[in-house]
């Protein structure tokens, strides 16, 4: 691999103060081959003149200024669409990267031709200091995209994507109850990518987040219950549509469907869902379930994954039988506004027995 173009996705609103810093650490990047698409919202001017000095001086800058409100994933979304790169990589606008970040990035890309993303450690500083690895991915696309639905870690997001798996994805879609935030989008979007190819952890460079108060994940702490509960809705339909019909068979594809079911309304029982009892089971998904308690053998021995996956956390936690259906309910809704998933084409039966038999399994009405 020759010095691949990379593009570099920085969407930015109300950003002009710390945008700056964020463009001059790209700018001076070891690696050359960088086209920086910046793309202001909402016709934000004060940070479009931000970006006046990089692009007069350096060619290698572009910027669009989006005439209407496209809030962070439509416009994080439309420089995923509007990429050169055979790589992209996103960037937040007051977040900053190593020196060699894309240099050593595209170098493991290089070695790994299987990787959909190659991605480092994240170190988070401001009102809370932590350092984030995140967990690779590797195994058969189901193998991978099951430990990724355990652990929907985000730190992946911030690396360096492969074109070719990207153009294969749907992109970050957008909420219709809420657009402008559309929680979880990015969790689908590498939930797509777990499908197309591994993830590659690489050790030495560093993505630098900056926790400050202002930042979108930090401001749903406030959510209200009903909005947490919609929203946790939404990414289950949204995980039910990517990893359902990636199952090579019905039962497979059945059993994949309740994995997903059972990650967004059982917070407390982690592995129950493949640990169950044969008796428990039916005998078609007994068989499809398989090959994933093997996966779960392998997987169990990371102490990191173990960690996540049983102190981990959800957006909406209820044990009220009362909570549960209504989330359940509110799952099918939002399939169904979706469209994108189809019961009679992927598990051979109707919606109506569909959400019957998943209200029973569940013990809700």
């Amino acid at each position: 691999m020759s010095s691949p173009l990379v593009t570099l996705g920085v969407p930015v609103y109300r950003g002009q103060d710390e945008l700056p810093v964020t463009l001059e650490c790209l700018r001076t990047q070891t690696y050359q081959n960088l086209d920086v698409l910046i793309s202001v919202d909402a016709g934000d001017q004060e940070s479009a003149r931000a970006c006046e000095p990089f692009l007069r001086r350096d060619p290698r800058f572009r910027m669009q200024i989006q005439p209407t409100r496209l809030g962070w994933a439509g416009n994080t979304d439309w420089t995923m669409r509007e990429r050169r790169g055979s790589f992209y990589v996103f960037q937040q606008h007051d977040d900053q990267v190593s020196p060699t970040y894309i240099a050593d990035l595209v170098e493991a890309a290089s070695r790994r031709p299987n990787a959909a993303i190659c991605f480092a450690e994240a170190h988070s500083s401001g009102i809370r200091t932590m350092v984030s690895r995140g967990f690779p991915l590797s195994g058969a696309p189901i193998e991978r995209v099951q430990t990724y639905l355990e652990t929907m870690d985000c730190v992946p997001f911030r690396g360096l994507i492969r074109g070719s798996a990207l153009a294969s994805t749907s992109g970050l879609l957008l909420s219709d109850h809420d657009p402008l935030d559309s929680y979880g989008t990015e969790i689908r979007f590498m939930a797509e990518l777990a499908l197309c190819g591994e993830f590659c952890f690489v050790p030495g460079p560093i993505y630098y987040k900056r926790l400050h108060g202002d930042n979108l994940h930090l401001k749903r702490l406030n959510w209200s219950e009903p909005q947490r509960q919609l929203a946790w809705a939404v990414l289950a339909a949204w995980m039910v549509e990517v990893i359902a019909p990636a199952g090579r068979s019905t039962e497979e594809r059945r059993a994949l469907f309740d994995a997903v079911l059972t990650r967004f309304l059982v917070p407390n029982a982690p592995w129950g869902w493949v640990r169950a009892p044969a008796r428990l089971l039916s005998s078609t998904s007994a068989r499809a379930l398989q090959p994933l308690r093997a996966l779960l053998d392998r997987i169990k021995r990371s102490e990191r994954v173990l960690h996540t996956v049983t102190g981990r956390w959800m957006l909406y936690e209820s044990r009220e039988p009362e909570h549960l259906a209504a989330l359940l309910h509110r799952i099918f809704d939002r399939l169904k506004a979706g469209g994108r998933f189809q019961p009679a084409a992927s598990l051979q039966t109707s919606w109506e027995a569909l959400e019957q038999e998943s209200q029973k399994r569940f013990g809700v009405k």
